[in-house]
């Protein structure tokens, strides 16, 4: 299938949601394919839903006449290199996954790991968000203004919760007894933050990186490899 073909989503049958009428044809096709898809809305949601359906596989982009948008999306095959969003998705994947062990610690009593884990899980994090606030954000600022603002507000109360647990890790050993609670609750606001982030900002962040020519991505892999493990 080539990017010629356009799926008309104005065509969808009646009753069929537009996202499932969309992977049925998506799913049909194999690395390296490419498709174009005509949306009468904007399509960041339904993108976001389909990433999910392929695993995070597509790459893809829209313009729009002012009456509805045209996505142009490709199907990543094994072999091609990860673009800046995908990137980011799996950081947020390691974040996620280092907070994970960090709490199976402290539950199964062993601290010392436990604290080691935390203070890998807070470097890794400062780091991602210094990326985003000082690289990201004042580039795709004027194309998704109040998510940029809302994402920065997260940002500032995310660091407020990691202070709060670095000052119970600094604690004795029997004082740790709330580092559980303190970790659950960040772990509900990291979940919210990056769905929010992979939902309403990725796009945007993806446009400025194409318009950097890969400039923006290597500067992002640079740090993210830069940083304390």
């Amino acid at each position: 299938m080539s990017c010629c073909y356009v799926l008309d989503l104005r065509l969808t049958p009646q009753g069929v949601p537009v996202s499932t009428y969309a992977y049925s044809v998506l799913r049909e096709m194999g690395p390296g394919e490419s498709l174009r898809i005509w949306s009468p809305e904007d399509p960041t949601l339904l993108m976001a839903q389909l990433q999910n359906h392929m695993r995070h596989t597509l790459v893809w982009h829209a313009v729009t006449d002012g009456q509805g948008y045209l996505v142009t999306l490709h199907i990543r095959g094994p072999d091609e290199a990860l673009a800046l969003t995908d990137t980011l998705r799996r950081d947020h994947d390691d974040m996620d996954a280092r907070l994970v062990r960090a709490l199976s610690l402290v539950n199964g009593g062993h601290w010392r790991e436990a604290v080691s884990e935390v203070t890998a899980f807070d470097h890794a994090l400062r780091a991602h968000i210094l990326i985003e606030n000082d690289l990201l954000a004042p580039l795709a600022a004027r194309d998704a203004g109040e998510p940029t603002a809302l994402m920065r507000r997260e940002h500032d109360d995310i660091l407020v919760q990691l202070d709060a647990i670095q000052e119970v890790c600094a604690a004795p050993e029997g004082s740790c007894a709330d580092l559980d609670t303190w970790l659950g609750l960040l772990a509900a606001s990291l979940n919210k933050h990056e769905f929010r982030e992979e939902t309403l900002l990725f796009g945007a962040w993806e446009r400025a990186a194409s318009v950097g020519h890969g400039t923006l991505l290597n500067e992002v892999r640079r740090r993210l490899s830069s940083r304390a493990p």
